[in-house]
């Protein structure tokens, strides 16, 4: 019954999709952040929602290419295009062999290419907000239940991640929730009913609890930045300190000693065997750019046992640095946006990394602090502090294809092409 019911739900949005592509990639982006699958029992969980949305999308961009603008071909858009060719050629060079390496290039390249979706569609506020909205709303659900069931449990309920995504643990959930969280604010001084607005600010209360709850370290590092950020933007400074002690201390009353122990860990990092597996996955992972400097050595390759063994005899070249003194018997995971890049893709490859991510960043504070809208600033704020979080706290997770952060990048570029649409009207006018 549940699944009929959504499948129901479902349908009317393929149908408007073939007429109105901006529908399609509202829906689109719902069924990534929301991951409906997990939600349903029966036939509908073995449909792919996001492959059927993207392929309506895509052929009804097709058939309404005339009422469609082209997407802004701007330094950022080519970056993205060179980033995906460069790590297609670094795969199909790549060391070892393995088919989880095509299947994170598949989530990449469908990633990029919803960037360069946004891009051409999200031509207007009206239709940024709607989109922002579909997003918020989708992993809001994940939130609500995973923060409900930790307080109704009394801390007893573990946040692991949400399966079949890209937040499939703790870490990873915590730092998807921490690049959303200015988004709640963003559109609760946005929008004027006062119900919707209170919903936004209960999401972002409850991410708090989330982050907290799932004891990453690396989330609460990041939800200090966060936090920071939002208060030196925020007017009612006192309003925002009195909501933000409420649901610290509600997560933390839960599981104080725990989560506590936990966070001090960070001051013994070197004593730490996680962060000490950390820093071995980052030495091997610079001897395998070292040998392979312009490509390296395709998505995943350290995490190939051949590879991971091969490297790990050199381990000693950066005794300077402590790591873990481990069996190579199995391979790890990079936990690093920048070490993954670099071990993947080469010093060429980290080097277009690092580029997107600077100009995004340039991007946004430029358009924070000199945008024609108040509305245009106040969502480059809160994609500043995204981006601030993501190259902090993502220094400890493996997150580099993660696609919400293309996805906002697009909408930086999108808000940029309203800037200079802005601008040259205001011109013609004074003329």
């Amino acid at each position: 019954m549940k699944d009929t019911i959504f499948i129901l739900l479902f349908l009317p949005f393929v149908f408007l999709t073939l007429r109105n592509p901006f529908i399609g990639l509202c829906a689109w982006i719902w069924t990534i952040m929301a991951v409906p699958k997990n939600m349903l029992w029966g036939f509908a969980t073995d449909i792919r929602y996001t492959l059927l949305l993207a392929i309506i999308t895509i052929i009804s961009m097709l058939i309404n290419k005339d009422s469609l603008k082209k997407p802004p071909f701007t330094s950022l858009f080519y970056l993205l295009i060179l980033f995906l060719i460069h790590i297609t050629i670094s795969n199909t060079l790549r060391m070892g062999s393995s088919d989880l390496t095509w299947q994170v290039w598949a989530d990449f390249f469908k990633a990029i290419i919803f960037s360069m979706l946004v891009m051409t569609l999200l031509t207007t506020k009206n239709r940024i907000e709607t989109f922002l909205i579909a997003l918020l709303i989708g992993v809001g659900f994940n939130i609500f239940f995973e923060g409900l069931k930790y307080v109704v449990s009394a801390g007893n309920y573990t946040i692991v991640g949400i399966e079949n995504s890209m937040m499939t643990d703790n870490n990873l959930f915590a730092l998807a929730i921490l690049m959303v969280l200015p988004l709640y604010f963003y559109m609760a001084s946005q929008v004027r009913y006062k119900y919707v607005k209170l919903g936004f600010l209960g999401l972002a209360g409850l991410s708090v609890v989330c982050v907290i709850g799932s004891f990453s370290r690396g989330g609460f590092v990041g939800l200090i930045i966060v936090g920071w950020q939002i208060f030196l933007k925020v007017k009612r400074k006192l309003l925002f300190l009195i909501i933000a002690f409420s649901f610290i201390s509600l997560a933390l009353t839960i599981n104080s000693d725990q989560w506590t122990s936990r966070m001090q860990t960070i001051e013994h990092a070197e004593e730490d065997k996680s962060f000490l597996g950390r820093t071995t996955a980052w030495k091997l992972a610079t001897l395998l750019a070292i040998d392979n400097p312009v490509f390296g050595g395709g998505q995943n390759a350290v995490q190939h046992l051949a590879v991971w063994q091969l490297y790990y005899i050199d381990i000693h070249k950066f005794d300077f640095i402590t790591s873990e003194n481990t069996t190579s018997q199995k391979g790890k995971a990079a936990h690093s946006i920048y070490f993954q890049v670099l071990g993947d893709a080469g010093f060429v490859g980290l080097f277009i990394f690092l580029l997107i991510l600077y100009k995004s960043f340039r991007l946004s504070a430029r358009l924070a602090k000199n945008g024609t809208h108040s509305w245009l600033r106040e969502l480059a704020k809160a994609i500043k502090t995204i981006l601030l979080v993501y190259m902090t706290s993502g220094a400890l997770l493996s997150f580099a294809y993660y696609d919400l952060i293309y996805v906002l990048i697009g909408i930086l570029v999108c808000i940029e092409r309203i800037n200079i649409e802005a601008i040259a009207d205001s011109k013609i006018t004074n003329n």
